[in-house]
């Protein structure tokens, strides 16, 4: 079977983050060497090149980036609870960032740009085509051909907890971040057989790592209703492409994003942090609505299955009734397209 390289790709702007931060850093530092202040700041008092990091707050699980184009910061969460922030430059007019929901896709620790006379990006995390999250300048607006660019000390930290397939959020509306506990989510009507092979996989399986000559195994679930299709993406690679029904298929699903933290202790939940798009506050996420919407999914046993097998903490389920248009699609992505390219 031969697969198809994927990317969730928004045009419309999907999330931001906002609230108080601690400030921890300045344009021009190269080392983590240097200890800095823990200040409370509101966000908008950042500079450009300022940054904080707090992984303390929560020291495992499956990361998140979260880029406001609108506010020029990218907000990292683990299990949901925010570690860090940073300003941030993104592309200029011409170059604009792409907004959606995507995943890291590649990992180099110093990449040199093929496109523009060979120059250093540091701690380069791409997640479409050329675009990636890496170390460079910061003027304090967007200046960059497309990248995410972050202040050097930030992206030595962030470049090593996260892992192929980290979902990377780059929107401009505001949106909540939270965790909710369900058993199963995904499996909504299925077996027991199905659901106790799905936790037996999540309990074997760490998160992905990204050692060289090591398989990552990200996997990604996209279920787009416009299309009424279960996409299931391995390591970039669409496995799964079958049909799924949608009850009360007159009201819209909504665009709603999933990350597996894991299960608790007796297996009977499955823990998640849950993107609540256009919520309006970052801790504002509507448990109820985000659980109904998964509710009216049903999918049949083989793609249960093969679901089952390949779901990991840290694996990333997406609603969205976006369809995924065979005319956006290139050599190297799957791409859905929500409105025209920003002139």
């Amino acid at each position: 079977m031969k697969y198809r390289k994927f990317v969730c790709f928004s045009r419309r702007n999907l999330l931001s983050g906002a609230g108080v931060i601690a400030l921890a850093g300045a344009t021009g530092m190269t080392g983590l060497s240097r200890v800095f202040a823990q200040t409370e700041l509101p966000v908008q008092s950042l500079k450009p090149g300022q940054w904080s990091w707090f992984p303390e707050r929560a020291t495992t699980g499956p990361v998140a980036v979260v880029v406001s184009l609108t506010d020029q910061l990218a907000f990292v969460y683990r299990n949901g609870v925010r570690i860090g922030v940073s300003t941030v430059s993104s592309g200029r007019k011409g170059y604009e960032t792409p907004t959606g929901v995507f995943t890291v896709l590649r990992k180099e620790k110093m990449h040199h740009s093929s496109a523009y006379n060979n120059a250093p990006m540091p701690d380069s995390q791409f997640f479409f085509n050329g675009c990636a999250l890496h170390a460079g300048g910061l003027p304090g607006y967007p200046s960059s051909h497309g990248c995410v660019h972050l202040p050097r000390p930030f992206a030595d930290l962030l470049f090593p907890i996260t892992h192929n397939g980290t979902p990377v959020i780059v929107t401009r509306e505001r949106s909540g971040v939270g965790t909710l506990a369900h058993a199963g989510l995904i499996m909504t009507e299925n077996d027991l057989q199905t659901l106790e092979k799905m936790t037996g996989n999540i309990r074997a399986k760490g998160l992905p790592t990204d050692q060289k000559g090591k398989n990552p195994n990200a996997f990604s679930i996209l279920i787009s209703a416009a299309d009424e299709k279960v996409y299931g993406v391995l390591n970039g690679d669409i496995i799964l492409e079958e049909p799924v029904s949608i009850q009360n298929d007159r009201w819209p699903v909504g665009t709603h994003v999933f990350i597996l933290h894991g299960i608790n202790e007796n297996g009977q939940h499955y823990n998640w942090v849950a993107v609540g798009l256009g919520s309006g506050h970052e801790s504002r996420v509507d448990e109820q609505k985000e659980v109904a919407a998964t509710q009216r999914i049903r999918m049949s046993n083989r793609a249960y299955q093969l679901i089952a097998e390949y779901v990991h903490a840290g694996s990333t389920y997406m609603l969205t009734d976006l369809p995924a248009h065979p005319s956006t699609r290139t050599s190297l992505d799957f791409v859905i397209m929500r409105d025209a390219k920003v002139s």
